[in-house]
């Protein structure tokens, strides 16, 4: 079952600890949906599509793998 977060900085501790983090576009929005995969929850939130990139950006930087759907 998902949870959605509203927090950046949560997210972002939650994504520390997930085994995959998914990346989905939605051009038409300008918004971009970040969704990192624990073992119980997936953890996903919504954000403006340069607030994501520098989020992904700091994810790579520490090894992550990042998909993109």
């Amino acid at each position: 079952m998902p949870r959605e977060l509203f927090i950046l900085d949560l997210w972002l501790r939650y994504a520390e600890k997930a085994s995959e983090i998914r990346v989905k576009r939605y051009e038409e929005r300008d918004i971009v949906k970040l969704k990192a995969r624990l073992g119980k929850y997936l953890y996903t939130i919504r954000l403006p599509t340069d607030m994501a990139n520098q989020a992904i950006e700091e994810l790579k930087s520490k090894g992550k793998g990042i998909v993109e759907v």
